[in-house]
């Protein structure tokens, strides 16, 4: 894969907005195929089983159990302040019997996804275009394949396949925990009991929303996975390149996460 220098000289001198433009659009097409590619490696080695399995524990450690704690407590004030507002509005319309159907369709196909890949791509996604960079500006990248190692293999395969469980586990680990929160708020806030909202629950929530809730936790992680490692292996440069690419990641995979969430709902919205 050609190299992608974190900016040019020309780049960082221009104030010209235009210009500015233009370079993002050149360095977002050229990650994009860079993406492309690396996903066709990736998911090969994965599907032969050619990637090294105690490093894909290591990284689901790093990338899942390592991020528990923050997901939690992030999806949990999400939903106490979504369940807090949605109750007082459906009890002034008199429609408090809905409040766990609405919270829980909220949760499931989108706070849940949203919440641990958001949290996922900055801690995670940052860190890995850092290492990666680091790597690359080092040369141990460049020695990797004089021992004819194949970074993607050696480096992507393994945090993929990791993320390709955990960040779908942290996704779910997110849903229940912002359930929670709905029925503490609609008990506290509505005086709705835990079963009236658990049987909306029951009534709203279809079988098609826990697919669109995982469909969107896997691209997640494709997009937290794949992009962080592109622009890590893809950044030639100096100790100052190291901090751009990881800026890129972030920036990056934030904005592809919500674009395809988008997509996502639009593509699978039905009538219930």
């Amino acid at each position: 894969m050609g190299s992608m220098t974190a900016a040019t000289p020309q780049t960082r001198k221009s104030h010209n907005p235009l210009i500015y433009v233009e370079n993002q659009f050149d360095i977002g097409l050229r990650l994009i195929g860079q993406v492309l590619i690396m996903f066709w490696q990736t998911m090969g080695y994965i599907l032969r089983g050619q990637f090294d399995l105690h490093e894909a524990f290591r990284q689901g450690y790093m990338i899942g159990v390592k991020s528990f704690f923050v997901v939690g407590i992030t999806a949990l004030f999400t939903g106490l302040a979504m369940s807090l507002q949605i109750s007082r509005e459906l009890v002034t319309f008199g429609a408090d019997t809905a409040i766990g159907g609405v919270v829980s369709l909220a949760l499931i196909r989108e706070i849940g996804p949203i919440t641990a890949g958001v949290i996922v791509a900055g801690r995670v996604g940052s860190s890995i275009a850092a290492e990666l960079t680091t790597m690359m500006v080092t040369e141990q990248i460049d020695a990797l394949k004089v021992m004819r190692v194949d970074p993607v293999k050696f480096l992507v395969a393994p945090r993929y396949a990791a993320a390709l469980i955990v960040i779908p586990a942290l996704s779910t680990y997110a849903m229940f925990a912002g359930l929670g929160a709905g029925i503490l708020i609609a008990k506290t806030a509505a005086n709705v009991s835990p079963d009236t909202f658990l049987d909306s629950v029951k009534q709203t929530i279809l079988d098609r929303d826990f697919a669109v809730h995982y469909l969107k936790s896997i691209i997640n992680a494709t997009i937290i996975i794949l992009f962080s490692c592109a622009i890590g292996l893809n950044t030639r440069g100096g100790a100052e390149d190291v901090g751009i690419a990881t800026t890129r990641a972030i920036v990056w995979t934030m904005i592809s996460i919500f674009i395809f969430n988008y997509i996502i709902t639009a593509l699978t919205y039905a009538p219930r």
